[in-house]
């Protein structure tokens, strides 16, 4: 997908409002999901719409990408257990 700077830019601060007011009023563990989920996206979008990657070698931009997903899992997996 491709986004322009300005649409990633408002993506982020909505998912970040979002993830800040879920946390705020929420201690349940789909509330905990969802703001991991945010973290991933929010990963891809600036991996792929900030730092500019996708004229570079693959393997770069595929572990950037797949870095905040695996991330989130492996806290989820951590904070469910």
């Amino acid at each position: 997908m491709v986004f322009s700077i300005p649409v990633i830019s408002i993506a982020l601060i909505l998912m970040t409002i979002g993830s800040f007011a879920l946390a705020d009023q929420s201690t349940a563990s789909w509330a905990s999901a969802i703001i991991l989920l945010f973290v991933a996206i929010k990963g891809y979008l600036i991996a792929d719409g900030f730092m500019e990657l996708r004229g570079h070698k693959r393997l770069l931009r595929y572990a950037m990408v797949v870095y905040c997903p695996l991330l989130s899992v492996i806290i989820w997996l951590i904070v469910s257990s």
